[in-house]
């Protein structure tokens, strides 16, 4: 896995993206205590959520079409420099106690977020060559956990050595730095379609807003009309809702069902993001020689089954170990979404297709919220975290069953350039 590392360009883009994902560990660490610790209002920290995920859905698939026209590389450089600036806005909450700030700066990060995760998905393809590609989408997933695992407790360690006004120094910095590192990658020409310099006159001549419905709209064909595409947008979107709708009610089942108290369901996180580490590393290296088909479905049906039990039994020791276990499997899950999208969607139609992702996540992320809350009201705790597990067994099913294992590399069978006039 790691020999991917060896080409200069993706080893910038992966540093880079480390040193992002630490400092909005850092932030993230922080930033809902302080709110909490400064409010009082469990209301205003549900806030923060509504705030970081509202922007994604609405703007999600729409960004990804300026992804796909825009040079890539720019776009991330771009972002994490306005990220840092808005981010340094925080500084007014720290010294002036300003804290409706933050959800502004929760909404303008969410904004530029819709931008940076399309455009990093569909630049990773260009600098590796396809048989690196589930090899450096394990070392992106592990770029998550380990971010995780070094954020975290920094960000509690700067805010209790130093307040809010250091949490804001260290991830203004951590985004400047991914900023520099992307700045010197080098990326290959951009591979055109047949054609896609006479287009590129014609698109010229049409009007801005015209050319950018077409775009999203030929976006927006490819999730409908390819069967592989489609599939993988279903399956996420039941694994993103059944995810989501465990949010709500595991710090109760940690506290009512297990009697215990938020140490416990501390470590439980940490051991899921070990096990997430732990999982990159077994995917990176095994990943390649597995099927895009069992890379998602086996996982996912595995973690529902392991989830099933986990909240079932209820024993602490078994809770911890099934924990970890399951921040493996999501891992695979996630590499093998992501390499079947690079594999079968043309680079030009990337951006608006992961951006769509995005979009469609944002929205189930706030709907799983919602429903795990009321069915922990409606059918108890335990009840409505089991409903949770069998989703995710269920999106591991639907991909077993609708995918054959000789599919190694799946492609658009007719892609809707050739179908939609003017693109």
């Amino acid at each position: 896995m790691l020999k991917v590392l060896r080409q200069r360009s993706f080893a910038l883009l992966w540093i880079g993206g480390l040193i992002s994902v630490t400092g909005d560990w850092v932030l993230y660490s922080a930033l809902p205590y302080f709110v909490y610790q400064e409010t009082g209002s469990v209301i205003a920290s549900a806030g923060m959520i509504v705030a970081e995920l509202a922007p994604e859905v609405l703007l999600g698939s729409v960004a990804g079409v300026f992804v796909d026209r825009w040079d890539r590389k720019r776009v991330l450089v771009a972002t994490n420099v306005l990220q840092a600036l808005a981010v340094a806005v925080l500084f007014l909450v720290s010294y002036a106690g300003v804290i409706w700030v933050v959800f502004v700066v929760a909404v303008a990060q969410s904004v530029l977020a819709s931008f940076s995760g399309p455009a990093e998905s569909a630049l990773l393809p260009m600098l590796v060559d396809e048989a690196q590609l589930v090899a450096a989408n394990s070392l992106n997933a592990l770029n998550n956990r380990l971010g995780r695992l070094a954020g975290l407790p920094l960000g509690i360690a700067v805010l209790s050595a130093v307040g809010l006004g250091g949490v804001v120094l260290v991830d203004c910095a951590s985004f400047v730095a991914a900023s520099l590192l992307i700045a010197v990658v080098v990326v290959p020409a951009r591979r055109h379609p047949d054609g896609a310099a006479d287009e590129s006159a014609a698109k010229e001549a049409m009007s801005a807003m015209a050319t950018l419905g077409h775009e999203w709209l030929a976006g927006i064909r490819i999730v409908r009309h390819d069967k592989t595409i489609a599939v993988i947008f279903v399956v996420l979107g039941i694994m993103t809702y059944g995810g989501t709708m465990l949010d709500p009610p595991q710090a109760a089942w940690v506290r009512d069902v297990l009697h215990q108290g938020p140490g416990l369901f501390a470590w439980l996180m940490t051991v899921h993001a070990i096990g997430g580490v732990v999982g990159t590393v077994l995917v990176g290296t095994l990943g390649s020689l597995l099927t895009p088909r069992a890379l998602i479905g086996w996982p996912s049906l595995i973690a529902g089954v392991l989830l099933m039990v986990k909240f079932g039994v209820a024993s602490v020791p078994l809770a911890l170990v099934l924990s970890a276990i399951s921040g493996a499997t999501s891992v695979a899950s996630l590499v093998g979404v992501n390499t079947m999208i690079q594999r079968g969607v043309p680079n030009e139609y990337q951006g608006r297709v992961f951006g769509a992702l995005g979009a469609s996540g944002g929205l189930l992320s706030l709907l799983g919220a919602a429903t795990g809350g009321g069915l922990a009201e409606l059918l108890g705790i335990t009840a409505a975290l089991e409903v949770a597990s069998i989703l995710t067994a269920f999106a591991g099913v639907v991909v077993l069953c609708t995918f054959a294992d000789s599919q190694r590399h799946p492609r658009l069978s007719a892609s809707p350039v050739s179908r939609t006039p003017g693109l």
